[in-house]
């Protein structure tokens, strides 16, 4: 008998990837989560889970942090990622974090068979092919994505405030004062940030962060109405 954990917060999904998974074999045994938290709780109660697959946006997940959270209280299971999103950055920090594959739900069922076999037989899949993050007009024009917004999630907590910081229009040598690290470590910081990013100046990244921040002081004022 196998045991899949399915974490995903839209039921319909959930549905379909449980027929997906029944298809397969006969002999399997599916438990369902609607949010992090309580794929926690099916971890803690379940030791015979063969696999868990994993939508990166839902309640309680930000990004690959729900991977890491998972890969750090249960290390002997292989995790699959499956998203909407198909971002290289993110994907390649996906499984930076311990993922085992990562599953566009896109993906026809019978290629979605081949990747959860894959998975179980103790290999790795990836998406053959990745789509392109926004370019900068494109946001402009059509506003903050679920891609962008992982991209920003894959931030450290010095990277974000090294970015805020930039935002404020400081040099790194004043940068370096305000966090108390080195110039170096900065520029580290720096560079890493506008890789995650996907942009090639601070200029861009500002630009990125300032309509991240716009979006989430909407989100707060919604939020705060409902």
């Amino acid at each position: 008998m196998m045991t899949v954990l399915v974490a995903d917060d839209h039921p319909l999904f959930r549905e379909a990837i449980v027929d997906a998974l029944r298809s397969m074999q006969d002999d399997i045994d599916v438990i369902e989560s609607g949010s992090l938290s309580e794929a926690y709780d099916r971890i803690a109660s379940n030791t015979d889970i063969d696999l868990i697959l994993l939508d990166l946006r839902m309640p309680g997940v930000s990004g690959v942090k729900g991977v890491r959270a998972l890969r750090t209280r249960r290390p002997d299971v292989p995790i699959a990622v499956i998203s909407a999103l198909t971002d290289s950055v993110v994907i390649r920090e996906c499984f930076d974090a311990g993922a085992a594959a990562y599953i566009p739900k896109s993906l026809p069922r019978a290629h979605f068979a081949t990747a959860i076999q894959t998975v179980l037989d103790g290999g790795i899949y990836m998406p053959k092919e990745e789509k392109a993050s926004p370019s900068l007009d494109e946001e402009e024009s059509e506003g903050i994505d679920d891609s962008l917004l992982c991209r920003f999630e894959l931030l450290t907590n010095q990277q974000r405030k090294v970015l805020e910081l930039m935002a404020q229009g400081m040099p790194n040598k004043c940068i370096a004062y305000e966090i108390d690290v080195q110039m170096t470590t900065v520029k580290s910081h720096v560079s890493s940030l506008l890789q995650k990013l996907g942009v090639s100046s601070r200029t861009q990244a500002v630009i990125r962060y300032e309509k991240y921040a716009r979006h989430l002081s909407a989100s707060n004022r919604r939020d705060q109405r409902s």
